[in-house]
């Protein structure tokens, strides 16, 4: 029987070791030791949290800081995503009310998406500030 990959808690040398780095942990944080039995410490973690609440959510939503990288992600990969689900019926004159309504999905979530991303964004500067 084969043995499980080393995950990063058992090996954080396996490549995986700059990942804290990525996710905005210190480089303090990170082993010393690299030897197969290195293991990730309890520094790694956070005593506070950059969740993005519902509440957080809404009101970004309509954040005037926010709304234009959403709007030109909402754009860019919304018109990406529809010409690929939707352009060959828009082309061919078959779009009926349903594929509009499918539609306006891709565009409606790259900004969701978008808004969401900059509330993390946000928050986890703000707990770095902190």
């Amino acid at each position: 029987m084969l043995a499980p990959p080393p995950t990063p808690e058992m090996n954080p040398c396996d490549g995986l070791h700059t990942l804290p780095l990525y996710l905005g942990g210190e480089r303090e944080s990170l082993p010393v030791d690299c030897g197969p039995n290195a293991v990730l410490t309890a520094t790694q973690s956070r005593t506070q949290s950059a969740t993005v609440t519902l509440t957080d959510y809404r009101r970004s939503l309509r954040n005037p800081n926010f709304v234009p990288q959403a709007v030109r992600m909402a754009l860019i990969i919304g018109s990406l995503v529809f010409s690929m689900n939707h352009g060959k019926a828009l082309l061919q004159n078959e779009m009926n009310r349903d594929r509009w309504l499918s539609a306006a999905f891709s565009f409606v979530t790259p900004y969701l998406v978008s808004i969401y991303g900059q509330t993390q964004c946000q928050n986890r500067q703000r707990v770095l500030n902190d």
